[in-house]
């Protein structure tokens, strides 16, 4: 048997500790790009604490203790042993299809980079600053969390990109839209309380679309070119 820790829900949005982390932001005044190398290393630690733990109870059974990362449902017990066998490489694929984006992002010349953001959003597309911007939270959520927020804020550039330049404000690209509860609950947010229907829209096309495996890069590589 095996019990759950839960994760907190916050969104992102579109938009001071000392940090514990490596410092994985270069020098913003030279080029505004996240250190690829040190978000790896970083990504791979806190991959290991979802890493299930295996309880060897005094009745000869196994309890299985594991956190739940953010958005995921409950899991079935075949794939808690696989995660256990594997650890952090179960997450080896989320790890590339970050670096990956971020090199696609840094291709293209957009600005990123690592900050606190005291909205509480974890990631922000600045239109007039050709910025993303990740929260450094969210490399503690480890990297299918991480590749969801970049995912959506890259999407947040194609459409500023569809709207006729990186540096003007976003504008719903027409795709077709989910309308789940996971989704709603996310868009009922706080940080949208007070949004545009167009800006909920905008939100509702990145979060359906940000899940979609290479659709943030295939979205890059048709509007941004």
């Amino acid at each position: 048997m095996f019990f759950l820790l839960f994760p907190i829900l916050i969104s992102c949005s579109f938009q001071k500790k000392e940090n514990s982390l490596k410092n994985i932001a270069n020098n913003p005044a030279i080029n505004k790009s996240i250190n690829i190398e040190e978000l790896r290393i970083n990504l791979y630690i806190a991959d290991k604490k979802f890493t299930p733990k295996v309880i060897h109870n005094n009745d000869g059974t196994l309890t299985y203790k594991y956190i739940k990362k953010l958005g995921e449902d409950n899991i079935s017990l075949e794939e808690v042993k696989e995660r256990v066998s594997l650890g952090p490489n179960f997450y080896k694929k989320d790890r590339e299809d970050v670096i990956n984006l971020l090199k696609r992002i840094n291709e293209l010349k957009i600005n990123n980079k690592l900050d606190y953001i005291d909205s509480g959003a974890l990631g922000l597309w600045i239109p007039s600053d050709d910025t993303i911007v990740i929260d450094y939270r969210v490399v503690e959520m480890g990297s299918p969390t991480f590749l969801n927020v970049l995912s959506h804020e890259a999407i947040h550039v194609a459409q500023s990109c569809f709207s006729g330049s990186r540096n003007k404000f976003p504008e719903r690209i027409g795709l077709p839209l989910e309308y789940s509860t996971e989704l709603n609950l996310n868009l009922s947010h706080n940080l949208y309380s007070k949004k545009s229907e167009e800006v909920i829209n905008l939100e509702r096309e990145a979060f359906t679309y940000a899940k979609v495996e290479g659709e943030a890069i295939r979205l890059l590589n048709h509007f941004c070119e």
